[in-house]
Order: structure tokens, then sequence, then C-alpha cells
């Protein structure tokens, strides 16, 4: 299988813990944060969140907007990146 990837965003991924939760969030996306018990279930739900704001945009036919840079403070924090299909 072959895979287009065009169709896909590479997008930054910050997670880290609080207080008694893990916090996912794409800081290149408005809105773009999740939480869990452990940071895999925060990074499920934070594409979930991922999915539907892209979902909400395209049936408002409204441009998604991908903020271009993103500054973050690493201590204690992970940093991934995730594809993204659109």
């Amino acid at each position: 299988m072959i895979i287009d990837m065009k169709k896909f965003l590479f997008l930054p991924v910050v997670i880290y813990f609080d207080e008694d939760t893990y916090i996912a969030k794409c800081p290149l996306i408005q809105g773009a944060f999740a939480e869990g018990d452990t940071p895999e279930e925060a990074l499920k739900e934070l594409m979930d969140v991922i999915r539907m704001i892209f979902e909400y945009k395209k049936e408002r036919q409204e441009e998604m907007e991908i903020l271009k840079e993103f500054k973050v403070d690493i201590k204690d924090k992970l940093c991934i990146t995730i594809p993204v299909s659109i």
C-alpha cells in the first residue's frame, strides 16, 4: 500500500503532567488540547479533538488556520510530531 504523504500534516504535540492529569496540546491549532489519565489517553483524545476541529471548519467552509511557529518550555514535557490526514 502506498500512502500519499501530501495529504497529511505533521503537527507538533506537547504532553505534560499537570496536578493529577496528563495534558496534550497542539500549539499550532487554537483550542487543540485534551486531558487523559495516561499520556497515551491524552494523545488519543487530542487526535479526536483535532479531527473535530478540522471537520467543523470544513462544514463551515472556513480555512484552517495553522499557526506558523510556536515556542514551548520543554522542561518536564514530551514533544512529538503526529501525522494528521487532511
